[in-house]
């Protein structure tokens, strides 16, 4: 009997069990058939047919034997046994028919399909799974309690958490994926794992997919550990690897981008989000990294930045430390707006913005001047002063500048109104609406930093202090 017969009679005795119909389908290829000629109601009635057909070839072929046809050979990657893998790598190749010297090879490839399938699906030695749990901020453990036959070639399987148990299936697909389902709250939860066997790490990671228990309508990703044993749940990689550093809520579909506003209840979320990460970096610096400034100081720097999100999802004033960045948002927010006046009070000094040479700040400059003719702004600026204080042919050539773009400029002294206001140096705009602010550094503030407002008193009281400045400045020509 030659080998071609021989590994066919190895598939069908042992891959398939002496299955006729199952080892029909792995070597049938129904490519062949196009809908045009047999019509879509002949359709079926035809594959049937061709089925038959071809298990009448197959049998004959294991009882009386044949060689490796031109059919066959055409045909093979047709077939669905050319797709059936081994740790991700083919199980068989054309090739590996059409050898007649490696027929002990080819048992115990598939002896090795057998035992790795067996492992797998029915006496798998992986028993845990970890997942964050985004409720109480714990990592929680199921165990598999118990295995058994389901539908195809799903398996069965129970797992208990804290003496409540819970049903799911567990499933291998040919190209090595686990497939994992589980029931918790009546929501199902997806998980996938790539099994790699390597024995020399006792977990495998994954991902799982569902939605928040609280409102099934937001989906809900994060990183989940399959594991052959007990995991310390005190381990920072573990940590590392669950925590919610890792976690994904899907809650961008919920906005509308096509809105005026951004919802407060959104930005809350997010910056809850951003907390629950300071908390995390927080317990690092106090245990695995008390020696490395490095880290802390950056794990510290971030929680300034959880701190900035905390004030402005509450709308509280918040600090701004890079005062160009902020101009420089401040023009293009005006220029977004279109069409209205913007206050200024600041400064003449050798430290205003626009007398500096840096590039960034000619470009603020440039852009400021810009403002009349790009986007209709009315700019009003008053100056404040010294008293006595002689103007530099640079702030001359500044003031000209801007009066040349329709700036309208007024000049006061310090002296008569330092001691009748809340700051020397604030910008506002005022359209009775959301988009309302004040910029200034408040003179009776510790901090040398500038302030953003948005309440109406503290605005109110800026402009109240507008008028006062208004009243006793005067016009520079």
């Amino acid at each position: 009997m030659n080998a071609f017969t021989q590994k066919l009679r190895v598939i069908y005795q042992e891959l398939f069990n002496k299955d006729i119909d199952k080892f029909t389908t792995a070597f049938l290829d129904y490519s062949k058939f196009e809908k045009d000629k047999f019509g879509q109601e002949n359709l079926k009635g035809a594959k049937k047919q061709f089925f038959l057909n071809r298990k009448t070839v197959l049998r004959r072929w294991l009882q009386k034997g044949t060689t490796c046809t031109s059919d066959f050979k055409k045909s093979f990657y047709n077939y669905p046994i050319s797709h059936y893998q081994l740790r991700g790598i083919p199980l068989f190749t054309l090739e590996d028919f059409q050898k007649e010297s490696n027929l002990e090879i080819f048992e115990n490839r598939v002896e090795d399909f057998l035992k790795y399938k067996n492992r797998v699906q029915i006496k798998t030695d992986y028993q845990y799974i970890y997942t964050f749990c985004e409720k109480s901020k714990e990592i929680d453990i199921y165990k598999i309690t118990e295995w058994s036959k389901g539908k195809s070639n799903q398996t069965k399987i129970i797992l208990e958490k804290n003496n409540y148990f819970y049903n799911g299936t567990f499933s291998l697909s040919d190209e090595n994926n686990i497939f994992m389902t589980l029931q918790i709250n009546n929501i199902t939860i997806y998980f996938l794992f790539h099994d790699s066997d390597d024995r020399s790490c006792p977990y495998i990671v994954g991902t799982s997919m569902g939605y928040l228990s609280d409102d099934n309508k937001v989906p809900l990703s994060q990183k989940v550990i399959f594991s052959r044993e007990i995991l310390d749940k005190e381990l920072y990689d573990l940590q590392f690897i669950l925590n919610e550093t890792e976690s994904i809520r899907a809650i961008e579909n919920r906005l509308n981008l096509n809105s005026k506003e951004v919802k407060v209840t959104h930005l809350t979320k997010y910056t809850n989000r951003l907390k629950q990460y300071v908390n995390f970096f927080t317990r690092l610096s106090q245990t695995k990294y008390k020696q490395f400034f490095y880290y802390r100081l950056a794990f510290r720097e971030f929680n300034m930045i959880q701190k900035l999100f905390q004030k402005v999802s509450t709308k509280e004033t918040y600090f701004v430390f890079d005062y160009q960045r902020a101009i420089l948002e401040l023009i293009k927010t005006v220029e977004e707006i279109k069409d209205i006046p913007l206050y200024i009070v600041m400064e003449l000094n050798e430290e205003n913005i626009f007398l500096q040479w840096r590039h960034k700040d000619i470009e603020i400059k440039n852009r400021f001047l810009n403002l009349a003719s790009k986007a209709n702004i009315k700019t009003s600026i008053i100056f404040v002063i010294e008293e006595n204080q002689k103007i530099t042919t640079r702030a001359i050539k500044l003031l000209k500048e801007m009066q040349e773009h329709q700036i309208s400029i007024r000049m006061i002294e310090k002296k008569k109104i330092v001691h009748e206001v809340n700051s020397l140096d604030f910008i506002f705009i005022q359209l009775n609406d959301k988009r309302d602010f004040v910029f200034a550094d408040p003179i009776r503030d510790s901090k040398d930093v500038y302030k953003l407002f948005i309440n109406k008193t503290t605005m109110d009281e800026y402009r109240t202090d507008y008028q006062k400045f208004l009243e006793k400045s005067k016009k520079w020509e």
